[in-house]
């Protein structure tokens, strides 16, 4: 015997159904957990120019995710989420022959998805790149007027993918 041949067993089954369907949002609905320490992958837009002869201590960089983070099967934060980087230490380039240095520190993404922090906030990130322009001390001495000649800039290219990570948990929601 089905649940079908009879009139009650139909009405039963319509009103499981039906409170399934209405369940179903629910269950897609809640918080996920975002672990600190979880890689991610982040790039810089493509145009900018990132050099030590340019930049100065404490500037914002733009950056943007470049793979989603995705947590259960869940996209949690979505690629092209925006966030910031910042210039934390630069020395151009300079006489006789020394080679520019930056080094520069991933701070945070701001969620745009489905999903935002619970706290509303931005996803703080730990991760640093370091470059070092190249010295000319030994051209510059051996040409005989050293004190003319400059090192290379230090840079760091902007069409390259670099590694960062989630410096601390962040409980999202997208209720």
């Amino acid at each position: 015997m089905s649940i079908f041949d009879n009139y009650k067993g139909m009405k039963v089954f319509a009103v499981v159904m039906l409170f399934c369907l209405f369940l179903m949002p629910s269950l897609y609905a809640g918080k996920i957990r975002v672990p600190e320490g979880t890689p991610i992958k982040v790039k810089f837009d493509k145009d900018m120019k990132i050099d030590s002869g340019k930049l100065t201590k404490g500037i914002p960089l733009l950056i943007y995710l470049d793979d989603p983070v995705i947590i259960g099967g869940r996209v949690v934060i979505d690629k092209g989420t925006q966030g910031k980087a910042e210039v934390l230490e630069v020395k151009p380039a300079s006489k006789p022959g020394k080679g520019g240095y930056l080094k520069i520190g991933f701070i945070e993404l701001e969620p745009s998805g489905e999903f935002k922090s619970v706290e509303g906030g931005t996803i703080k990130l730990s991760g640093e790149l370091e470059a070092k322009g190249k010295g000319k001390k030994l051209l510059s001495f051996l040409l005989g007027f050293g004190l003319l000649i400059k090192g290379g800039q230090a840079n760091i290219p902007a069409d390259r993918v670099y590694d960062a990570v989630i410096a601390e948990t962040v409980d999202m929601s997208n209720e």
